[in-house]
């Protein structure tokens, strides 16, 4: 079983424009090295277009392309960081989980609000108990630290629950802050949830992954996700495979999750090349680097197979 277990849902009015004109930054700067100019704003608005997918459709098509059993599917809220969006983010939780449950053998459903949100707890509560949301998803970088005491009412529901809280971890693009999202801040985490399943997303980024294998290694509650790296495969693969192997020799196989990021890095890589980039892992290795097919399918599914008790 193959499992995703870092997607997205977009759709017109459910995210600040401004996120996607952050975003256009990074394609605005690559059209200009080839002599193409447009602004953040004409690329940012033209993204709003074409990834939306309020229905899943284009996300179940990606995943049977790639093989995909399975997907974890969540909102994100950067509506105190940006501007509240037209829907409201309680609104956006309960159509990611009404497509989620209408896809129930393929989708599964995580909650996510700003834990500084005075109903945030309340919204939480609503997705689990009225519309069967699996765990919870935070995004730190819209203005909170992880171990933020906002935070904690959140993180102390889901321990009750026994869900699993999927955190991002890494660097941020503009106008989002990466300072809140730096490993040292999930450390606490660590101490007061020892029991509380916490998988970082994207592994403390491109360049911050160390710290977070350090504070892992010692702090056994903790999970990644690799969604993301898609970028640090195709710019050096054998860097790549270093920090893959690094997390899998200093932690274990057994806390390591495939994700995508979906449908974020569609332009730059498809699911399925991703699915088989890490499928063959095994003949595909730098020298001095190896892995085996146990370990391969740990990650592409058997780890999160467990984690969500399917």
């Amino acid at each position: 079983m193959i499992i995703d277990i870092h997607t997205h849902l977009f759709s017109k009015g459910w995210l600040p424009r401004q996120f996607f004109h952050g975003v256009a930054r990074f394609i605005t700067h690559e059209f200009a090295k080839q002599g193409i100019y447009q602004t953040n704003e004409e690329v940012g608005d033209a993204m709003i277009e074409s990834t939306s997918d309020p229905e899943g459709v284009m996300l179940l098509d990606q995943m049977d392309d790639a093989g995909i059993d399975r997907s974890v599917v969540f909102p994100v809220d950067f509506g105190l960081a940006l501007g509240d969006p037209e829907v409201s983010i309680e609104d956006v939780n309960q159509k990611v989980a009404a497509v989620a449950r209408k896809h129930a053998d393929r989708l599964t459903a995580f909650a996510s609000v700003d834990p500084r949100r005075p109903n945030a707890l309340e919204i939480f509560q609503k997705g689990v108990e009225s519309w069967d949301m699996q765990g919870l998803k935070l995004h730190p970088c819209s203005g909170f630290y992880p171990n933020q005491e906002e935070v904690y009412p959140l993180l102390e529901k889901a321990a009750d629950w026994k869900l699993p809280v999927i955190i991002h971890s890494g660097s941020m693009m503009v106008p989002l802050r990466s300072k809140y999202s730096q490993a040292v801040h999930f450390d606490d985490l660590g101490v007061d949830f020892p029991d509380l399943p916490i998988i970082a997303a994207h592994a403390g980024g491109l360049f911050g992954y160390p710290q977070m294998l350090s504070i892992m290694n010692i702090k056994l509650n903790f999970l990644v996700d690799i969604s993301a790296w898609q970028m640090m495969a195709l710019k050096n693969y054998p860097m790549f495979c270093r920090a893959l192997r690094d997390f899998i020799d200093f932690t274990e196989p057994e806390r390591i999750l495939f994700g995508t990021d979906s449908p974020s890095f569609w332009s730059m890589m498809s699911n399925r090349d991703w699915v088989d980039l890490i499928k063959n892992l095994p003949c595909n290795a730098p020298d001095g680097i190896t892995f085996s097919e146990k370990e391969v399918n740990a990650i592409l599914g058997g780890n999160a197979q467990k984690l969500l008790d399917l």
